[in-house]
C-alpha cells in the first residue's frame, strides 16, 4: 500500500517508541489506573487496569501495582471503562456548507471549506469518543489541509483516511478515460487512500473506476444503487457503503418489474419500496451476501440513515433534543432541509410503510454479520457525537451482541481497513487512542454515550474542555 506523509511521521513516532521501550520514560509521562479494561476483539474484562502514555503512544499497559516516579503524572480512573479509541468508517469531516453550481449545463455539489465548521465537527468526533475516521468523499484540498492541521497538533480533532470528490455524483458527468485517470492521480498525489465512485455511474464506468483506482495504488469505495453489490465485489470494489442495496437484480418477477417501473419517476420511496419487495432468503440475496464475504468487501450499513429517512416525519422521536447542536450553525438547517426536500413527495402512507420495513433492514444487518461479511461502523455525518452512538445502538438492536458492535467499532475495524498495527487497541508502541466511559457499554450500548475522557495520540480531552473549544467555534 502507497505510503503518505502522515504514515511516515507515524512510523518515525514507533521507531521512537521503541527505543523508549528500552530507555527511560521522558516526564511527560501520564499513568491512567484503576479502571475496567474491556478487550472487545478477545472479549475479556480486565480489572484495576493502567496505562501508561508517553507522548503520542502507548508504552506499558497492565493490571494491579503500578508503576511509580515522582515525575509521572497520575490520573486516578476508579469506576470508569475503558476502550479502543472509536473508529467512524463514514464521516465527512471536512464537509462545509453545500451548493449546487451549474458549469457547462452540468450541477456539481460545491462544498464551501470553512475551518471553523471543520473543527467544530472535529470537537464533536472526540466527544463521542471516536479517534479515527475514514471520510468516504470530500474535497481533496480541504481533506489534506484538515490532515497537516490535526498531524501538526494545531486542530484537536481524529486522525483520517479519505477519498477526494466522488465520481459519478451526477448521471452523465462521467469524464474521459484520460480525465479521470488524471483526476485520480491529482487525488494520490494529496495523499488520498480512496477513490469514492457513485451511484449515477454505468456498470462499465464502475468497472473504469476501479481500474483506474487500483492501477493507482488506491482503495475503492461505491455507494451503488442499480448496480448490485454482488456485481460490483465481481469487478473488483473494496468497499460499499449504506444499507441501501437497492438493485433490481436482486429482486424477482413479477416484483421485479414493477419495481423497475416505480422507478421512472424521480423519488425516493425505492429506499423503503425495495425493502418491501426484497426476499431474503433469496438466491440472489444469498448469493450477495456470500460474495461480500468472501471477497471481505467492507461494509459500512449507515443504518441510521434508513432510520432518519423512515422517521422523518417524527424525527424529534429518534434525535435528542439537543442532537442538532452537535452540528455547527452554519450547517443544522441546510441538513434538516436537505433531509425533508429529498422525502417531498411522502405521504403518511410511505412514512407508514418505510417505518414496517426497518425491522428487515435490521435484519440483513444481522444476517451479513453472521455470514462473516466485514461490517464497519459509520454514519454518513459529519462526524458529530449522536449518530455515532445511535449506529451502535441500531446494530446492537439488529441482533449483533455489544462485544461484537464494540469490536467492529474498535479494533475490528482497525484491522478490516488496514491500520491495526497503529491504533484500534490499547496495546504497547500503539497510538494512545482511548476513550474513558462512566458506564459499562457490554452490559447496555446506550452507555457508550456516557463518555468522560477522550484520549487522541495521546491527548487528554474532558468533555467540559471539548465543549468550551466548540462554543468558542460556533458563538
Amino acid at each position: 500500500m502507497m505510503r503518505t506523509k502522515t504514515d511516515l511521521l507515524r512510523l518515525t513516532l514507533k521507531s521512537a517508541v521503541t527505543l523508549a521501550l528500552c530507555s527511560p520514560l521522558s516526564q511527560a509521562a501520564t499513568v491512567y489506573h484503576g479502571f475496567t479494561r474491556l478487550v472487545p476483539d478477545e472479549q475479556i474484562v480486565i480489572e484495576d487496569a493502567f496505562i501508561v502514555v508517553d507522548g503520542p503512544l502507548i508504552v506499558s499497559v497492565g493490571s494491579g501495582d503500578i508503576p511509580r516516579r515522582d515525575d509521572h503524572e497520575y490520573v486516578d480512573l476508579g469506576g470508569k471503562y475503558a476502550l479502543p479509541g472509536f473508529i467512524d468508517a463514514h464521516a465527512h469531516i471536512t464537509q462545509g456548507p453545500r451548493s449546487i453550481t451549474v458549469e457547462d449545463g452540468v450541477p456539481i455539489i460545491v462544498s464551501e471549506r470553512d475551518d471553523n465548521v471543520t473543527r467544530y465537527h472535529a470537537l464533536g468526533s472526540l466527544a463521542a469518543g471516536v479517534t479515527t475516521i475514514r471520510n468516504p468523499a470530500g474535497d481533496a484540498e480541504h481533506n489534506a489541509h484538515y490532515d497537516q492541521m490535526v498531524a501538526s497538533g494545531v486542530w484537536a480533532g481524529p486522525e483520517a483516511t479519505h477519498a477526494g470528490a466522488p465520481f459519478g455524483l451526477f448521471p452523465g458527468t462521467a469524464p474521459t478515460r484520460d480525465a479521470w485517470a488524471a483526476e485520480i492521480r491529482r487525488q494520490r498525489e494529496l495523499n488520498m487512500r480512496y477513490v469514492k465512485l457513485y451511484s449515477g455511474l454505468s456498470e462499465a464506468e464502475l468497472a473504469l473506476g476501479i481500474e483506474l483506482a487500483h492501477e493507482a495504488g488506491m482503495m475503492t469505495i461505491a455507494h451503488l444503487d442499480r448496480i448490485s453489490w454482488g456485481r460490483a465485489a465481481e469487478l473488483g470494489i473494496d468497499a460499499v457503503t449504506h444499507a441501501l442495496p437497492t438493485s433490481e437484480d436482486l429482486l424477482v418477477e413479477p416484483i421485479r418489474s414493477a419495481y423497475i417501473e416505480s422507478r421512472a419517476l424521480p423519488s425516493a420511496k425505492f429506499m423503503y419500496r425495495w425493502f418491501e419487495d426484497v426476499d431474503l432468503d433469496s438466491q440472489a440475496v444469498q448469493d450477495t451476501i456470500r460474495v461480500l464475504a468472501e471477497r471481505q468487501i467492507l461494509v459500512d450499513l449507515t443504518l441510521n440513515v434508513n432510520e432518519l429517512i423512515y422517521f422523518n416525519d417524527v424525527l424529534d422521536r429518534i434525535l435528542p433534543a439537543d442532537a442538532l447542536e452537535s452540528l455547527h450553525p452554519r450547517v443544522r438547517e441546510e441538513w434538516v432541509q436537505q433531509l425533508s426536500a429529498s422525502l417531498f413527495d411522502w405521504t403518511e402512507q410511505d412514512y407508514a410503510r418505510s417505518k414496517a420495513v426497518m425491522p428487515k433492514v435490521l435484519e440483513l444487518a444481522r444476517r451479513m454479520h453472521v455470514a462473516g461479511v466485514p461490517l464497519l461502523i459509520g454514519t454518513d455525518g459529519y462526524g458529530a457525537a449522536p449518530a455515532y452512538w445511535r449506529e451502535l445502538a441500531l446494530h446492537v438492536e439488529a441482533g449483533i451482541p455489544a462485544w461484537d458492535a464494540l469490536g467492529l467499532a474498535t479494533s475490528l475495524a482497525a484491522d478490516r481497513l488496514g491500520i491495526g498495527s497503529e491504533t484500534g487497541r490499547i496495546e504497547s508502541g500503539l497510538e494512545a487512542d482511548i476513550v474513558f466511559l462512566n458506564e459499562n457499554p457490554v452490559e447496555n450500548i446506550a452507555n457508550v454515550q456516557d463518555v468522560y475522557l477522550v484520549v487522541s495520540d495521546g491527548a487528554a480531552y474532558s468533555q467540559e474542555e471539548l465543549a468550551a473549544q466548540s462554543r468558542e467555534l460556533a458563538p
